[in-house]
């Protein structure tokens, strides 16, 4: 394997490619071809996954927030990998007001598309944490690595169940 770099400086430099796909894409491989077991055709699929981390520190972006969602552990969600819209659960979260941490927020979900969050990134912290899951496709469910600073999205959906 080999470090492939997809978003660099704001800037869509790859994708996550398997030989089937490179050849529907004309984009070279990538080295992305994964699947659960011998019972699943493998497919472009992510592994170890993580966005870089930025300057800002963790603090400055709190006290830099008026008003938000501090989504401190997520949960499950759903992308379509045809239009990058996607749902996801926030399993702990906490209002942000006049740059303090708040009160708990409960059954919030995130909604929107990859490209319109990645426009909206206005901080990005120096604070790099990684964690595992699964990820679920037509190739079945794998285990994954993804990591990610925290972030400062200037305007997102913040969906819910109310009280």
């Amino acid at each position: 394997t080999k470090r492939n770099v997809l978003i660099e400086n704001g800037i869509l430099k790859s994708y996550l490619v398997d030989y089937r796909n490179s050849l529907r894409m004309n984009h070279p491989v990538t080295g992305s071809s994964r699947r659960q077991n011998y019972k699943y055709s493998p497919t472009s699929r992510m592994t170890n996954t993580f966005f870089a981390p930025g300057k800002d520190k963790f603090e400055d972006i709190i006290a830099n927030t008026k008003y938000g969602l501090f989504a401190k552990v997520m949960g499950g969600g759903s992308v379509n990998p045809s239009t990058g819209e996607f749902n996801f659960a926030v399993s702990e979260g906490y209002l942000i007001e006049d740059g303090k941490i708040t009160k708990p927020v409960r059954g919030a979900t995130l909604v929107g598309s990859g490209a319109e969050v990645l426009r909206n990134i206005d901080m990005i912290a120096d604070n790099l944490a990684f964690d595992h899951g699964f990820c679920g496709s037509l190739s079945g469910s794998i285990p994954t690595d993804v990591g990610q600073p925290t972030i400062r999205v200037q305007n997102m959906t913040v969906g819910g169940r109310g009280k």
